[in-house]
């Protein structure tokens, strides 16, 4: 027996400094260091250090999600879907995202892909809340695999590494304020915010777009 009570495991221990030293890296200044902390105290970090680095993750290349769509064709591009939270009414297309999109794998909006990349948006821009599940929402899907046959949709796999979210905030019915725009940090510089903000504005009828505003939001608008 170790002087804390627990048994000598030396694999295990090692095993497990050195999952926490990985982690570690991914959020720099979360935890104490791995050398200065205990097994004990290593095993209880695990579950803040995981998610941390989760996020982490989907601020540089999005949350990983699934969607149906026709056949890629000659080229592997980024495909732009989209989901009414509100009532349902919008389409977009032939790109479906997956129901695990909207639930993750819990079966609730905390954990799904939808609300982790407004949590990784919230963080970097300093935001006290991340949009949440109400209104439109545009999103920039990039695959990384496909399979399908010659009939029927092609189901994806990818990453959702864009989203625009639109709102009615009168209430009238007619989609006119943009509250959101996130690119993932990996993908920025690529024409993505621009699209979706194309996109937003032949479908509904913009007329304003929310504060408060980033730089590289501003920076946006006004190259628009």
């Amino acid at each position: 027996m170790t002087g804390t009570g627990f048994p000598e495991v030396p694999e295990i221990e090692q095993a497990c400094r050195t999952a926490y030293r990985a982690l570690s890296a991914l959020v720099p200044g979360s935890v104490t260091a791995e050398e200065e902390s205990s097994l004990p105290e290593i095993l209880s970090q695990f579950g803040f250090l995981f998610d941390r680095a989760d996020l982490a993750i989907t601020a540089q290349l999005g949350p990983s999600v699934s969607w149906q769509a026709p056949p890629p064709g000659d080229n592997f591009d980024l495909m732009m879907s989209g989901v009414d939270l509100d009532d349902d009414f919008h389409t977009f297309g032939d790109v479906r995202l997956g129901d695990d999109a909207f639930t993750g794998p819990a079966r609730t909006w905390h954990d799904s892909p939808l609300n982790r990349a407004a949590l990784a948006y919230k963080r970097v821009c300093g935001w006290d809340f991340p949009p949440g599940e109400a209104g439109v929402w545009l999103v920039m899907l990039a695959p990384t695999s496909a399979s399908g046959g010659q009939d029927g949709p092609w189901f994806y796999s990818g990453r959702l590494v864009g989203f625009l979210v639109v709102y009615d905030r009168d209430e009238d019915g007619i989609y006119e304020s943009i509250g959101h725009i996130w690119t993932a940090m990996a993908w920025q510089r690529r024409g993505i915010a621009r699209r979706l903000l194309a996109e937003a504005r032949s479908r509904f009828a913009i007329t304003t777009v929310e504060e408060p505003l980033t730089s590289a939001g501003a920076a946006l608008l006004k190259g628009c």
